[in-house]
Order: C-alpha cells, then structure tokens, then sequence
C-alpha cells in the first residue's frame, strides 16, 4: 500500500498532536498501533506508531518518513541492506565472466552503481535520523553498544567467529586474501578511515558515537575505491556492516530480533499487534516519546560482556541471509528488473518469469529449512509482477498454497 502525501500530512498532524500534550503516548487515550513502513525515498523500513484512522497499514509504504515523527529500529531494519550489498558482491564475481566484453561490463557496473545509489540512501537516513533522535534502537542499550563497539576497534574479535555467528563468509575469507600479524586466529578489528576520530570521539555521546559509525560507513559506500573488486569491498565497506550489525544483535533485547515463530511472515494480510514483536516494539516506542518528552536521555548502563568471550553473544535463531545461497538470486532479480524496463515485450514477459521463479525458489529454500522465514526474497520488490505471475503459474500447475506470500515489506 503506497500512501500519498495528503495522507502522510495526516501522520504529521498526529505527531502535532502528541507533541502538543492533547494526546500523551501510554495513557487510555492512545489507540494508536505499531505499523512496519518502508520509505519509497530510501527504502528504509523503521517500526512507528500510528492512529487507526491514518490511512496507514502494516507492511505498507510511505513516500518518506515526516521528519519529526518517532520511529524504531528493530529486525528487519538493518537487515533491508544486505540485499544491497548482495547484489554489488555477486555482480563482482559476474564480472569475471566477462573479461574482455565492454558491453557486458558496462551494463554490471550499472547495476553496482544502482545497488551503491540504493545504500546510499539507506544509510544516510540512518545516520541523520540517529543523530537527530528521531530514529532509536528499540531494546539496546546505547552505551554497551559504544562500549561494545570500542572493544571491537582495540582488541578485536576473532573473524571465525563472526562469520559464523553472522552466518556468512567474509571475514575470514578477507584475512586468507592477505597477509595477517596477529597469531594463528585471525581478529578483526574496526577502523575508522579518519585516523584522528578516536581521538576525538571522547565527548561524543553513545548516540553520536553511533551515528558516527553510519557516517564511517556512508563514506566507504561512496568511496570508488572500494570498488576495485570484490575483495576490497568486502574488506572495506561490507565487513564494516556487518560488524556493525553483530554489535547491536550483541546489545539489543532477543525480543527484538524477530525470532519467535509468532513474528514470522509480517505483512498487511496478517495481525501482528499482538506477537511478541510488535508488543515489545508498542511498549518501547512509548517509552521512548515520554523519555523526548520529559527530555531525558537513558543513563543507567547495563553490565557489558566482554567482547572476546564468544560463548557470552546468545543470537538466538537469528539466521541472517545467507549471501552463497541469496546473492547469486539477488543479482539475478537485478538483471531482470533491468529487462523490464526495456521497450521490448519478449524481454519484460522473460523477466516476469525469472522473477516469478525465483520467488518460487526462496519459498522452497525456506519451507525445506534452508533458508529462514525470515530471510529477505530478492524477488519481493516487483512491483506486483511476480506475484500475479506465480499466482497463474500455481492455478495452472495445481499449486495451490506453495505460492510464496509475496508482501510490501520488501
């Protein structure tokens, strides 16, 4: 569901409202309910409050986020981006193919520099709404998160580690691409690429500290010189988001990982108020408005684990995507989308059917165990097509009910 602009007027006014004390977030009076957006300007998904009456619905989409509205953070905020990034690191090992084809070549770097446009966006919203605190981690403790964070950049922690928790295979495929100096198990450290930030970073509060991070990564996103291959992006720009996510798993509630069978398959078809998700999300999201509201800042830190005790990180079930199994789809669906927009019917009908497919084959993945529920479908942001089409496909296939649930929440 795609809400106009007169209707965004309406969550801005709802805003006023609050803001205004007529209407104070907790009390009897509050009948607003959670809802995930994603923003058509930046493709980012953030979890806000909304009266029954705004015209907006869970799973749906809003042209942009107003700019002083509330909104959280939580699975699968983040997580949107490594579709991303997926498509930039297939799209390299694709180049390789094709050595000496200029054409072919050009054509994949425009969908790296298309996938580099859409992270851009993503992360600059992060950055600015997280400065600005009108974006908020839901059940993380900012502080144990800096903490946590500061760890990372001094000691290091082991790469095996990470790419296992992650569930990925980068980190340590970066250290077999290069000499390393520090014993028989890898570490991996941050680093800032202003080598006077820490330095300074002292009086930044844990927020800034944060938003500072996106900014770090906002300018190896943008750096051309990442995108020299495979290899230094994965060293210098996909390393970075990743660590990064693993910090806030590290430090946020599991509540809000989005891991209990409940909070499975979100979309606007499906009540979600009360699954263990979205509850928490409500709760916080209040808390949060009464904390601005009172202009407080939460203070009390929590007890932080030390960083190199592995075993002391409980991610749960938390299966991010699997970037062997979902990249290679992901670029797949990118060069598909491309053919859609030719002039030519031949090739948008073939790209219907790639994307139709594909869908088809994230579902199945998922239903045998090998994906998660909650892995992201790089089929899922088609506008529709594939949709329809896996609907014919199923009918005339007798199929029915192993169509994938294709949602806005893409």
């Amino acid at each position: 569901m795609t809400v106009s602009a007169g209707v965004r007027s309406d969550v801005e006014m709802a805003t006023e409202r609050r803001d205004a004390g007529r209407e104070g977030p907790g009390t009897d009076t509050d009948r607003r309910r959670v809802v995930l957006l994603k923003s058509l300007a930046t493709n980012n998904r953030f979890y806000t409050l909304v009266e029954p009456d705004s015209g907006l619905s869970n799973a749906g989409t809003i042209d942009e986020f107003p700019p002083n509205i509330v909104l959280g953070v939580a699975y699968p905020c983040l997580e949107d981006g490594l579709n991303d990034f997926a498509v930039i690191r297939t799209t390299f090992e694709t180049l390789d193919f094709f050595p000496n084809d200029d054409e072919m070549r050009s054509e994949l770097f425009e969908i790296i520099e298309e996938a580099k446009s859409k992270l851009i966006s993503r992360i600059r919203e992060l950055r600015d709404r997280t400065a600005n605190k009108t974006a908020h981690f839901l059940g993380t403790d900012l502080e144990e998160f800096r903490t946590y964070a500061m760890d990372m950049i001094r000691r290091g922690y082991p790469r095996r580690n990470l790419d296992s928790m992650m569930k990925v295979n980068v980190f340590g495929s970066v250290a077999g691409s290069e000499p390393v100096s520090n014993g028989p198990e890898p570490l991996f450290h941050y680093v800032f690429r202003d080598p006077d930030f820490l330095a300074a970073s002292g009086p930044l509060s844990a927020r800034q500290f944060i938003a500072a991070m996106f900014d770090d990564i906002l300018g190896a996103v943008t750096d051309e010189a990442c995108y020299v291959s495979r290899h230094v992006f994965d060293r210098d720009v996909f390393q970075k988001f990743i660590a990064m996510m693993f910090v806030n798993y590290a430090t946020t509630d599991p509540i809000f990982y989005g891991t209990h069978k409940a909070d499975y398959g979100v979309s606007g078809d499906k009540t979600m108020d009360d699954t263990p998700l979205y509850v928490a999300v409500a709760r916080e999201l209040r808390e949060i408005e009464a904390r601005l509201a009172a202009e407080e800042e939460p203070t009390a830190p929590h007890a932080v684990h030390p960083v190199g005790e592995a075993e002391e990180v409980q991610l749960g079930e938390v299966a991010l995507d699997e970037d062997h199994v979902l990249g290679p789809i992901a670029s797949i669906c990118a060069v598909a989308r491309r053919l859609e927009r030719l002039d030519n019917h031949e090739a948008v009908e073939s790209a219907r059917v790639i994307l139709a497919d594909a869908a088809i084959l994230v579902h199945e993945l998922k239903s045998r165990g090998i994906l998660s529920p909650a892995a992201y479908d790089p089929a899922n942001n088609n506008h529709g097509q594939a949709v329809r089409l896996c609907a014919d496909t199923a009918a005339a296939a007798d199929l029915h009910g192993d169509c994938p649930r294709m949602t806005s929440d893409a």
